[in-house]
């Protein structure tokens, strides 16, 4: 830096040598520019405090909207394992002259648990004019949360059939518009 003034830097960026000065008004344009850079660089904590209540807020309401329609989905694995069941219970009685009595008893190789593995699949009661299925949610999956629709059931007398439901205490619901059984 021969022959410069002190206070004075040159850069040499492979074209001619350029004179830079530390002065105030070369100061001032750095911080305007700067300050500019800086209000564009990100969020602010407001800014992103009012995003995280929205989204929190969003997922409050959206979260157990989901369980519920993913129990409902999943109570479809309850009726494919009883139709599997009241199947077999036909093919049992025209073989015998009554209903089987349990799962094991039955045709081929029977399903003690729904086709997902959900539900576990019980006969209750059996005779040579009916039968009583159910299908109970296994307390290690996902559908034991279901409390309204714990258990769903299907009882066969005299060439009828009627679908119901029992909640977690155990209460059957044999009404028409059984929720538990979409259709």
């Amino acid at each position: 830096m021969s022959g410069d003034r002190p206070g004075r830097r040159t850069a040499n960026w492979g074209r001619q040598a350029a004179s830079v000065c530390d002065c105030a008004a070369d100061n001032r344009d750095m911080r305007h520019s700067s300050r500019f850079i800086r209000s564009r660089r990100g969020f602010t904590l407001i800014e992103l405090m009012i995003v995280l209540a929205v989204v929190s807020i969003l997922a409050f309401i959206a979260f157990p909207a989901y369980q519920d329609s993913v129990r409902k989905t999943r109570r479809a694995d309850a009726a494919a394992g009883l139709m599997r069941l009241q199947q077999l219970q036909e093919r049992h009685r025209g073989q015998q002259p009554a209903y089987a009595s349990a799962v094991a008893s039955m045709p081929g190789p029977p399903p003690a648990v729904s086709p997902d593995g959900l539900y576990s699949l019980t006969v209750e009661a059996a005779s040579a004019s009916s039968y009583k299925m159910l299908a109970t949610a296994q307390a290690s999956a996902g559908q034991y949360g279901d409390v309204n629709c714990r258990s769903l059931r299907v009882t066969m007398a005299n060439g009828t059939l009627t679908y119901s439901s029992v909640n977690a205490a155990g209460v059957e619901d044999t009404t028409n518009a059984n929720r538990c059984w979409a259709r």
